[in-house]
């Protein structure tokens, strides 16, 4: 096709053409043989005037700024009748937005990207913006496709023929646009092509980038809607339904499950992304490019390492890490480590701890010393106190009071009226009504004695169960564990590595269905909205469909489940496993991250570890020596509650 293109710029010299490097359905791009860092594109269809003269204003209209951040047409490209048939631009480098925001498809293809690279991505985007609003044009057609990212985090827009270009004497409008990225103002648009837009419209898109840049590809208007209808993207747009906002609930929205929470990003973002999709947005208060790249700047300055996983930052203004949050509920990799491996090797390579000097303390450790041997409760001999005395020898005079006046009473009355048999038992309630009241003092040593037993008792109990050496032994025992875990690393890892040979099948599969986006498929009813839903749920991929995982997107029942699952089953069909590919460089890392992990936590445990030992058997030693004085007091105690008890 190429041979037969003949085309000139603008200055009647022959392009000659190269290989095509890509085709879309409005032309195809080239490479211009004489030239490595500028780009042919070439219309499929002859151009409308109205379009032709568009390419030749913007090419006048060229800008360094503009050049910067996109693929700016800087000459036309004519045929032998002079119409414009395409236009040169600057060649494009990085790879598409949404393979950098996507969590799945930016482990494969930003691999060690980190947080700070995408809030740095996000405040170029905004330059981008920036670039075109400060040269009175307007993008239009904010969509997923229009954004490539270098592996620096530059941003460069694409398809600027289709941007808004405006002058003091015409305006070039933008017709197409793609609803899920509109504002609520554009949403019953029945078309674009009588629509002058503005900055202002731009302003909501960009939001919404920056959003699904900085929350793991979640769109800000997918969520669980808990009204009876369906609610798909558009139409949150549309009636403002912002998922993570402050006014969600009113809306009857919430994030999917998993989702990170709004206040992840500091007050200054999350006010930002309020503006951005709140009503009064369609007045001009939406946040400007400008103002993006302010905040985002602070941001990113004001960013901590997760103490966990080296991988993950997070805004300072957090107590912990949202990233370990949510890698732990939803069991996903959100962000690769740095670690770099290779199939051979040690875990111990340039290892500086030195694990002999380490153990060696803590085998230096003593343990507690021998267990004292608590008082014998009952050897103590001890006399009965003087109250006691005094309150036996009242007793013992009432006693004796009480028998004489027994016999007194009752010869008294037997010898007067020998039928007084009645009088007796009055007599004899009388006399215990006087022995009761005797018993008086003998109740209140009875409880002395039973409350000092009790406290010798649960001394006792205390005593076997707080100041035993099995809590040392117990701690030296887990650290000797932990000092063969640590030494057997390096085994551990081969047999990672063995089990990981023999599931290659499964891992390949998984990733070949990893790699195919739904994005990217044709199914019926599916298109770029249901997408964006899917993705906001997790499922980016054929390798994330699932029953299960389907279930909890809203507005997917069991029609678009079984095209879905009969989708993935024709890609999982296309796959052919090859015995001979090598174990991934990938999967290698994740098994040393995970060693690595373990290895700093052994390392940190076993550095502690002797002075954590002592410490344990210095409080055995002194809870000892406290309870002993105590055992000595309640055996004194005892000893005299039982004399007194015993004396009554």
């Amino acid at each position: 096709m190429q041979n037969r293109i003949i085309a000139v710029n603008s200055f009647g010299k022959n392009v000659p053409f190269g290989k095509e490097l890509g085709r879309g359905g409005e032309g195809s791009v080239f490479e211009i043989s004489s030239a490595s860092k500028i780009v042919a594109k070439v219309y499929h269809q002859a151009l409308q005037p109205k379009k032709q003269e568009k390419i030749l204003t913007m090419v006048r209209l060229q800008q360094d700024r503009l050049l910067k951040f996109s693929t700016w047409p800087v000459d036309v490209l004519r045929n032998p009748n002079n119409e414009i048939i395409g236009f040169i631009m600057p060649k494009l480098t990085g790879k598409e937005i949404h393979k950098l925001y996507g969590p799945k498809t930016r482990l494969i293809e930003f691999p060690y990207s980190t947080y700070p690279f995408l809030v740095h991505t996000a405040a170029n985007l905004a330059r981008a913006f920036a670039a075109v609003h400060e040269s009175g044009h307007v993008i239009g057609d904010v969509n997923h496709g229009n954004f490539y990212v270098s592996d620096q985090g530059t941003v460069m827009l694409v398809d600027c023929d289709s941007f808004q270009i405006k002058t003091t004497q015409d305006i070039f409008r933008c017709e197409v646009g793609i609803p899920m990225y509109q504002p609520p103002e554009l949403q019953n648009v029945s078309s674009y092509r009588d629509v002058e837009r503005n900055s202002n419209h731009d302003n909501f898109g960009l939001a919404v980038f920056i959003f699904m840049l900085l929350f793991m590809g979640r769109h800000p208007f997918a969520g669980v809607y808990s009204g009876p209808e369906d609610m798909p993207i558009e139409k949150a747009i549309g009636q403002y339904r912002f998922a993570y906002g402050s006014h969600a609930v009113a809306k009857q929205m919430k994030p999917p499950p998993g989702a990170p929470s709004l206040t992840s990003a500091p007050s200054a973002v999350v006010q930002l992304f309020e503006r951005a999709f709140a009503p009064e947005g369609v007045k001009g208060n939406r946040p400007s490019a400008e103002e993006w790249i302010k905040v985002l700047g602070e941001f990113s300055e004001n960013l901590q390492k997760c103490r966990t996983k080296e991988q993950h930052h997070y805004s300072k203004h957090l107590s912990s890490c949202p990233w370990c949050d949510i890698e732990n509920k939803i069991g996903i990799v959100l962000f690769l480590s740095q670690v770099r491996s290779s199939t051979s090797g040690s875990v111990g390579q340039q290892n500086t701890f030195e694990i002999k000097m380490i153990w060696a303390r803590i085998a230096a450790v003593s343990a507690p010393a021998s267990a004292f041997t608590l008082p014998d409760f009952s050897s103590a001999v001890v006399a009965p106190s003087q109250t006691a005395l005094k309150a036996a020898k009242k007793r013992k005079r009432m006693k004796g009071f009480t028998l004489l006046s027994i016999i007194a009473v009752d010869g008294t009355l037997l010898s007067l009226i020998p039928q007084a048999s009645v009088w007796i038992i009055i007599v004899s309630i009388i006399i215990a009504m006087v022995v009761f009241q005797s018993k008086k003092p003998v109740s209140a040593f009875k409880e002395s004695y039973e409350k000092v037993k009790k406290e010798r008792d649960s001394l006792i109990s205390r005593w076997a169960m707080e100041t035993g050496a099995e809590a040392f032994y117990k701690m030296y025992h887990s650290l000797e564990n932990i000092k063969s875990e640590y030494q057997n690393l390096d085994s551990y890892r081969n047999s990672r590595l063995k089990e990981l040979q023999s599931k290659q099948r499964d891992i390949q599969l998984q990733r070949y269905l990893q790699s195919i986006r739904i994005a990217n498929a044709r199914i019926d009813g599916i298109g770029s909205s249901r997408t964006a839903t899917l993705q906001s749920f997790g499922i980016e991929t054929a390798g994330d469909i699932s029953k299960a995982a389907i279930r909890q997107v809203p507005g997917f029942g069991p029609s678009f489940t079984k095209r879905l699952l009969d989708w993935r089953d024709t890609v999982a069909r296309q796959f052919v496993f090859n015995p001979k590919q090598a174990v991934s460089t990938a999967d290698i890392a994740t098994i040393d991250r995970d060693i690595s992990i373990k290895k700093q936590k052994f390392e940190q445990q076993l550095l502690v570890g002797a002075s954590q030992l002592q410490q344990l058997s210095d409080q055995i030693n002194s809870k000892r020596t406290r309870m002993l004085q105590e055992a000595n007091l309640v055996a004194k105690n005892f000893a005299q509650a039982e004399a007194d008890y015993k004396t009554l």
